[in-house]
């Protein structure tokens, strides 16, 4: 049997999803994983980065160059070729089609929240232990309703699925315990979140890193300095499918970093 020419290493292949964060251009660029993310379990990001969740189809990096070619009488074609400038960019799908992903994607405005309107508050008249469905009032009211809402102390909201007298069921259980000095208010309104889309003059810049795992089970960054979401139309249809929601990137140079690196670079775990 011939000896084998090829040379490979399994090693290397890098494949798989990758977690897309972002922040605000004001957070440091990050030196290490760690300043963006622990590296072991639950992996909670950093104070001032956040996640853009679930994708869809891929989270892509790209990077490419122009030249201008340099002719003299003396050679047929060029003589020489120059750079003239760089591109880069990131673009995927964002299956988290969430309020301050839109504002993020879309260019949107200032989110304004509204709060909850209720009606008349009460004590509760049993504890409740974390999980419970079950709420007992102290007094009956007509304004809680089966399909309506209510609001405890503190803010948590549930939905109720049916109201006898003065015993109401939650769709689901509550996230906390209550006793009964605690309260309970019917929710006449639910508090809204509102966000415009206009004729904004000035698209802000994050900072974004894109982060993944290899088959060894260290971790790779990639870190792009300073991006602006591009101008392309991103449509979003409305129909029997899930709703995506487009985002691309363009990726500029940071000021007063070292030219070989000053769009994005990449961090990766050696073991």
């Amino acid at each position: 049997m011939a000896p084998d020419i090829h040379k490979v290493n399994s090693e290397n292949f890098v494949g798989g999803p990758g977690r897309l964060v972002v922040a605000d251009l004001y957070i440091d660029a990050p030196t290490r994983i760690s300043d963006v993310m622990d590296t072991s379990s639950p992996f909670e990001l950093k104070a001032g980065w956040r996640d853009l969740g679930a994708t869809s189809e891929g989270i892509a990096i790209s990077r490419g160059f122009t030249t201008e070619d340099f002719e003299v009488d003396q050679v047929m074609g060029p003589a020489d070729t120059e750079v003239t400038g760089y591109s880069h960019s990131l673009s995927t799908s964002l299956a988290e089609n969430t309020l301050v992903n839109r504002q993020l994607a879309l260019v949107g405005g200032e989110i304004i929240e509204t709060t909850a309107e209720t009606g008349t508050t009460q004590a509760l008249a049993g504890a409740l232990a974390a999980g419970a469905k079950i709420v007992t009032l102290t007094t009956p009211d007509a304004d809680f309703k089966a399909g309506g809402w209510l609001e405890f102390t503190g803010g948590e909201l549930k939905k109720i699925a049916s109201v006898n007298e003065g015993t109401v069921v939650l769709e689901s259980g509550v996230e906390k315990a209550y006793a009964t000095t605690d309260s309970v208010s019917p929710i006449v309104a639910l508090p809204t979140k509102r966000i415009g889309y206009g004729t904004k003059r000035d698209v802000p810049y994050h900072r974004y890193a894109l982060i993944s795992q290899k088959k060894d089970g260290s971790l790779y960054m990639a870190v792009i300095r300073k991006a602006q979401v591009t101008g392309d139309d991103k449509e979003q249809s409305f129909n029997k499918n899930k709703r995506l929601l487009p985002l691309s990137l363009t990726a500029f140079p940071e000021d007063g970093i070292a030219n070989d690196e000053n769009v994005y670079y990449e961090i990766e775990e050696s073991i």
